[in-house]
Order: C-alpha cells, then structure tokens, then sequence
C-alpha cells in the first residue's frame, strides 16, 4: 500500500494554527510600533522647552510695556494684602484669633503659593523691562533659567489650587451656621481664583496636559501634613481635632475618598486650563492672520488715481 502526502495542501487545523501565530506576531509588531512611537512623542515632549520671554511677556505683546509692569505688581501686592488681612481677620464679622494655627489650612497654602508666583512674575518682568531698554538688547536671548522653572511650576499648580480651594470651600466646607459671608471669606476663597483666572488669560505662560501632576503632588503633600497633624493631635481654629470636617482622619475610609476626589478635580481643572489656554494662543493666531492680511492687502492695493481740479477765474 502505498501513502501518497500532497505537500500543497495543509490541514484545516494546521492553518487555523498558523494564522493565529501570524495575527499575534502581527499585533506583536504593531504594539511594538506603538510603544515605540509613543516613546519617541514623549521623548520629544520632554526636550520641548519653552522660550524665557513667555514668562516675562504679556500674551498679546512681545515685550513688557508700563502697564504690564504696574499690573505685575498690582497682582503681587494684592496676594500680599490678602495674606496680611487673614492673619489679622481685618474684615471678618467674627474674629477667632489663634493666629498661631493660620498655616495649617489649605486655602491659606493657596495665598502663600499665589504670593511667591507672583513675586517671581514680577521680578522676571522687572528685569527684563529693565534690561529692554538697553540699546543691545535682544528677547531672543533670554534664557530659560531656574527662575523662570520655578515660576512655571508654582504658576501652573496654583491655578488649579485655587480654583479647587473656591469649589471645594463652597461646595463642601461652607456652612451658613458657622461661617459668614464676610468680604474676608469673599477675598479667601473667591478673589484667589479670579487673580489665577486673570493672569492665565493675560500672561503668556504656557500650560501642558504632563504637568497635570505639579498641583496634585502638593495637594498629596497638605494631605500628608493633615494626617500627621491629625496624629500629632492638632486642633483647627475652634478646638475640633481635624482642619476641615471632611478631611476628618477618625474616618479614614471617607477621609480618603475625599483626598482621591480632590486628586481627580485638580487634574480635571489643569485639563480645562489647558484646552482655554490653547483655545487662547488659537485666537491669537487668528487675529494676527486678520491683520496680515489686511497690512498685505493695503500693500498690494493699486494707488487711487486724484483728479486734478483746475479753477478757472
């Protein structure tokens, strides 16, 4: 008896067996195409550093004029008055004291940060206005230093801190039986985020989705610090032994639910700040256009022919 083999056919299960090796090599391929193409965008989002003047420059100019000068220092002078009048309650209808006991809150960490950012706005400004007027100058060399790292860094997180601290003091903490709509609370949890709010749509500093974790590292830093306070038998301002009702760690399981919603929201206004700054630089993009072509069109245009009017007397 003779067996007879066709080499050129295969089984129908030997071929299921090999196009399940070839799909899996095939998507192997892919994702290693993927993993490395995105590799290659972060690599590449890492090395993209922004140019000095952004931090020193109003968004519409491109160099610092008198009245960005004077609104840098109007911003700062404005977070200083605020922390001044909380330490002392000027504007409160029910002054508490313990003065002793103002850097253990969360809205007041927001007023040190929105201090020193701004600080550092207006040195940076200071020194650049100082130094534009030199005949020499140059913005294209400025370069981009610790200061200018660090006031990115605070001007980014506090953003969103402060608008976190208005929401969450309003949504969460206000209670109309204890606290009072005073012009101290009004100054406390809601000109901090109309000062953020008013420098990201004047200054040119940009805001990228990676940096998403500047606000949240210091929002997990006050949390580490409640909870050590809290072990360290700490008090609030009227005697109860945690900062805020709902950062109460004698409930851990709510207390952390709390810490990982505020994680979320930051992250969430960071991206909103994100999609307004660019929806920002576009219009801008827009309106610079606009102009260019009506200064090209007003070039091109052919010169009006006068008619000479001749009197005759």
């Amino acid at each position: 008896m003779v067996a007879i083999t066709y080499w050129g056919l295969i089984s129908p299960k030997k071929l299921l067996t090999l196009v399940g090796h070839f799909c899996l090599c095939r998507r192997t391929m892919v994702n290693k195409i993927w993993w490395h193409e995105i590799k290659r965008k972060w690599s590449c989002l890492k090395s993209e550093v922004p140019h000095a003047r952004l931090f020193s420059e109003p968004r519409w100019q491109d160099h610092v004029a008198v009245w960005y000068l004077i609104y840098r220092w109007l911003i700062f002078l404005s977070w200083i008055s605020i922390i001044i009048l909380s330490i002392f309650e000027v504007g409160s209808y029910e002054p508490q004291g313990n003065d002793q006991k103002w850097a253990i809150y969360l809205t007041n960490w927001d007023l040190v940060l929105g201090a020193a950012q701004a600080f550092l706005g207006c040195f940076l400004v200071s020194r650049r206005w100082k130094s534009q007027r030199e005949s020499n100058y140059q913005p294209d060399n400025l370069v981009f230093g610790k200061l200018e790292k660090v006031y990115w860094f605070l001007f980014v997180a506090t953003s969103s801190i402060a608008i976190g601290v208005t929401v969450s003091y309003w949504a969460a903490v206000y209670d109309p039986k204890i606290h009072h709509v005073d012009p101290l609370n009004i100054l406390l949890h809601v000109c901090n985020s109309i000062l953020m709010c008013l420098d990201v749509c004047i200054t040119n500093i940009p805001f990228r989705l990676k940096h998403f974790w500047w606000s949240v590292a210091i929002v997990t830093l006050y949390a580490i610090f409640s909870l050590i306070y809290f072990f360290a038998g700490g008090l609030n301002k009227d005697g109860y032994d945690y900062i805020y009702k709902i950062l109460d760690w004698k409930v851990p399981g709510r207390t952390l639910l709390v810490c990982l919603g505020g994680f979320v929201f930051v992250v969430a206004v960071h991206c909103l700040l994100c999609l307004f700054v660019k929806f920002k630089d576009r219009l801008h993009m827009k309106i610079n256009e606009k102009r260019t072509d009506t200064s090209s069109r007003s070039d091109n245009q052919p010169p009006v022919a006068i008619k000479r009017i001749e009197i005759i007397v």
